[in-house]
């Protein structure tokens, strides 16, 4: 009875989780990023030729397929690559579970571990996403179970690293330990035939790969951009001190860094609690086995060199851990069997079933998820095809990038600042600017790019910048523009319009997401001339005909401040806010709440 009880509580946790995989759970940066990689693969594009990318790239091969099955716009093509990959997951577990079997533990041990780990926040955040681990993972726990084969476990190594490049130690360092330990005769002893299997394994697959990019004409690319740019990267990358700690301490409810510090009680998470603690235990159980050195010793050693090298990386994300946690499983496992009374087990695995029930359901973000899929939905709707939109993810996914670097994470400003890339110029202003985090961190380090995107595009949701000609003129100032889109611009000029702080602090208007954030919003109902203002092209009743490209100047004669927005299209609103709170990132803390209401 007490072992079905752990099957059942394994079980149902992690159907629990497929409600914020649906509904819940706001899109992740990565997510989108890699669907679109996914996505151009389908469609016939080289990675490192025809785009630019920094991973391995074994999961947009793999998924590539899927990608036929949407045509959508938003969200639901990034939900539908949550479900694909779940095949994944249950093989990894397999996988996972047969070696707990293979190492003799009991299966009430085994079971309670799964129903922890499927219970944790910790590890099924990020299980739930889109992501390289998930493809890594998977096959690294089938080269670990198949190390009997040790020609094929090589060949599912070298698949792992082609899949999550950051799993090269931990694979590097298991190839070694499979060469020199004989876990049949547990004993230590250099086993040159399996060496020989295991390099000639991860040959295979990774001579294939070079004779495609060398096919391809894109081997050079693959150098640059996988090797030497996140060469580049991390050794100019800011080091974030305590990033391991401060994703240790999290499940005991503790973040050290950030704008949240402190202990918060809705935080705890007893499944990752358990997960570290009794997995902590089970691995310096498993290293007194040194001198005859079985299969947990040997997932010990080996997750102390993954544990090593993540906590030595100067970022380290909540995803980074995915690949602890299932080397985890079967250490905790053995800590688990290592405690007499069932009844302790089945209350501690119990206690994270129901923290874990009540983050599946209460402590969604789902408002989140539906800003992000209407401005993904909004500029597809506002772009036609061909059109190039500049941002900071790739939320437009079915448009072209207006910048060869599609997605702006760390390693491109990195490039750029150290003179190893050029800087976006937006010689042809793209159709729409999407004004993420990480686009709006470009435009704080690139003035000139900034003043020229703010001066040309308008908020109309705040996020999403559409064409939309506005400057502040002071008493006798001139000021120039260069029409983005063929189009009549409806004219609004007024000395009240100077005062909106989009004129003096853009970036603030927008990331401001308080309460009292639709104080910015505007309407624009009745076309508005100023007398004082001279233009190069004569308005017609508050309108102003251009031509894509087309240069427009006016000169203000007026004594005080005029603000002025030349708007196209029919838009009647500008700086439209989500509900408060909501961010595009999805940056801001969980609430506990009732959702679908």
């Amino acid at each position: 009875m007490r072992e079905r009880a752990v099957v059942g509580l394994a079980l149902t946790a992690a159907l629990a989780r497929l409600i914020p995989l649906q509904w819940l759970h706001p899109l992740q940066w990565d997510e989108i990023e890699f669907f679109r990689a996914t996505n151009w693969v389908r469609q016939g594009l080289v990675p490192y030729r025809d785009f630019w990318e920094h991973h391995t790239p074994l999961q947009w091969f793999l998924f590539a397929p899927v990608t036929a099955l949407t045509s959508s716009p938003g969200a639901a093509a990034i939900i539908l690559m949550r479900w694909a990959q779940l095949p994944l997951w249950i093989a990894a577990f397999w996988f996972a579970m047969r070696l707990m079997q293979r190492a003799e533990l009991p299966p009430f041990a085994r079971w309670s571990a799964l129903a922890a780990v499927l219970a944790s926040s910790m590890f099924m955040g990020p299980a739930i996403e889109y992501r390289i681990d998930t493809v890594g993972c998977a096959l690294y726990l089938a080269a670990l179970f198949l190390h009997r084969r040790p020609l094929l476990a090589g060949a599912l190594l070298c698949l792992a690293g082609l899949a999550n490049l950051r799993l090269g130690p931990l694979l590097a360092a298991t190839a070694i330990l499979l060469a020199v330990i004989d876990l049949e005769e547990q004993r230590w002893r250099l086993q040159i035939r399996r060496a020989l299997l295991i390099g000639a394994g991860v040959f295979i697959p990774l001579f294939l790969a070079a004779i495609y990019f060398i096919v391809t004409d894109s081997w050079r690319d693959l150098y640059r951009h996988v090797w030497f740019e996140n060469y580049l990267g991390d050794r100019f990358a800011t080091d974030i001190r305590a990033g391991f700690t401060h994703r240790v301490m999290l499940p005991f409810g503790l973040q050290i860094l950030g704008s949240q510090r402190g202990f918060s009680l809705t935080g705890v998470d007893p499944g990752g609690i358990a997960i570290l603690i009794g997995g902590a235990f089970g691995l310096v159980l498993a290293l007194r086995h040194a001198r005859r050195p079985n299969l947990l010793f040997t997932i010990a050693l080996l997750q102390l060199v993954n544990v090593a090298f993540i906590a030595k990386m100067k970022f380290v994300f909540h995803y980074h851990l995915e690949i602890v946690v299932m080397l985890m499983l079967p250490l905790l496992a053995f800590g688990l069997s290592r405690i007499a009374r069932r009844e302790v087990v089945i209350a501690i695995v119990a206690a994270a079933w129901c923290v874990n029930l009540f983050a599946s359901v209460f402590r969604g973000k789902e408002l989140d998820r539906a800003y992000q899929d209407l401005i993904m939905r909004e500029v597809h709707a506002r772009t036609a095809p061909g059109d190039k939109v500049f941002d900071g993810i790739g939320w437009a996914l079915r448009r072209e990038p207006a910048y060869r670097f599609w997605f702006l994470p760390d390693l491109t400003r990195q490039l750029v600042a150290r003179g190893y890339a050029t800087s976006y110029a937006a010689h042809e202003l793209p159709a729409a600017v999407i004004a993420d985090f990480n686009a709006l961190t470009w435009l704080r380090n690139d003035r000139e790019l900034q003043q020229r995107l703010v001066r040309h595009y308008l908020p109309v949701w705040r996020n999403l910048w559409m064409p939309g000609l506005n400057a502040r003129l002071a008493p006798g100032a001139t000021f120039s523009w260069t029409a983005p889109i063929d189009g009549a611009y409806r004219l609004y000029a007024t000395p009240a319009l100077a005062r909106h702080p989009w004129f003096s602090r853009p970036l603030f208007v927008a990331t401001y997401h308080e309460e009292d954030a639709v104080r910015m919003s505007l309407v624009l109902d009745q076309t508005i001339e100023h007398p004082a203002l001279t233009w190069s092209v004569a308005p017609r009743n508050g309108v102003i005909h251009l031509k894509k490209g087309q240069s427009l100047d006016v000169t203000s004669r007026a004594g005080e401040e005029i603000g002025v927005m030349l708007v196209p299209g029919h838009d009647r609103i500008v700086f439209r806010q989500p509900p408060p709170r909501v961010t595009l990132d999805a940056s801001t803390p969980r609430t506990t709440h009732i959702p679908f209401r």
